[in-house]
């Protein structure tokens, strides 16, 4: 296989516009910075607003020049907008936008994502994340249609949409979008109840669409970027190593998709990998849920950080 080389990054900061928590009591930590509460004085009678989505800016430097994309579009018109706003982040020279797959929780505020970018934004995804109709069947048999990724929303905005379900080096070489993610281990699964019609009848979607950002911090590896790690956070991990020839994992960032009941076998088997690749810094995300975040932070005291909106992490790490 063709490796697929970003550049060696002099650092990394991932920005989070929205994500599942707020939090105003969390600490600051080396590689991780805080809200701060308060502006001029006086404290805000407002405040970031959370909702189970994910929305990441990644901004990146390499020696004299700056790149920064937005990963997700999180999910309501309301939260994503408020929350750019609060932190008064300016998104009008971001030419960048990757979206991991076709669920309404990545996606579905991407009109109003792309109306304060650069008004020649380049919009990346995998074709099967426009496929329409997708179905989730609850536990109880009730079938939910899912909200349709619609292409409409990036030529309205005259934006460029770049399909492709292939690895993808992007922003001159500084990001690489691993496109499909094969399956390879036993233990991780896509979303039961998920389906998908195909020639008029109902089959299992295992939302082959999923993808995720890689980049290469200078002298310490790999960083891996999931949007939820539908494909599995280690499959991911394990792709990223395949597609870069790189071993060295330094981080793991983003929603491992190890939240509810049919994913509680695959929290263990996932640390135990975890442990094995031994990255430097684990930051779980979005659908990673409660009970796998604690593990992990046990599991890891000394290499993990917990997540919420407002919250940036910078690589590499300085102690």
């Amino acid at each position: 296989m063709k490796n697929y080389l970003p550049l060696n990054l002099d650092h990394l900061e991932i920005y989070v516009i929205v994500d599942n928590y707020i939090d105003d009591s969390l600490l600051w930590s080396p590689g991780v910075k805080r809200y701060t509460l308060g502006k001029n004085g006086k404290l805000p009678i407002n405040s970031f607003l959370a909702e189970h989505a994910l929305s990441l800016l990644i901004t990146a430097v390499y020696g004299s020049k700056t790149y920064q994309l937005v990963l997700d579009a999180a999910c309501t018109k309301e939260v994503l907008p408020h929350n750019i706003k609060f932190a008064e982040i300016d998104l009008s020279k971001v030419e960048t936008v990757v979206i991991s797959h076709g669920h309404e929780d990545h996606m579905g505020a991407l009109p109003e994502l792309l109306k304060l970018t650069h008004k020649n934004t380049k919009v990346y995804a995998h074709p099967a994340s426009f496929h329409t109709p997708r179905y989730y069947r609850t536990d109880s048999g009730e079938l939910l249609l899912e909200p349709a990724f619609e292409k409409k929303w990036i030529t309205i905005a005259n934006a460029r949409l770049i399909e492709t379900p292939d690895p993808l080096l992007i922003c001159e070489n500084t990001f690489l979008i691993t496109g499909e993610i094969p399956r390879k281990t036993e233990f991780e699964n896509a979303l039961p109840g998920s389906l998908m019609e195909s020639n008029g009848k109902l089959i299992p979607d295992i939302i082959t669409d999923d993808q995720a950002i890689i980049c290469i911090i200078k002298d310490k590896g790999l960083v891996i970027i999931s949007g939820c790690a539908h494909a599995g956070i280690i499959n991911t991990i394990d792709y990223a190593r395949k597609l870069t020839g790189i071993e060295s994992v330094y981080a793991v960032i983003g929603g491992f998709h190890l939240g509810g009941e049919p994913f509680q076998q695959a929290i263990q088997p996932t640390i135990d990998a975890l442990k094995s690749i031994n990255p430097q810094f684990i930051v779980p995300m979005h659908c990673t849920g409660i009970e796998a975040k604690e593990m992990i932070r046990n599991q890891f005291p000394n290499q993990s950080a917990v997540s919420g909106v407002g919250s940036t992490f910078q690589l590499p790490i300085n102690l």
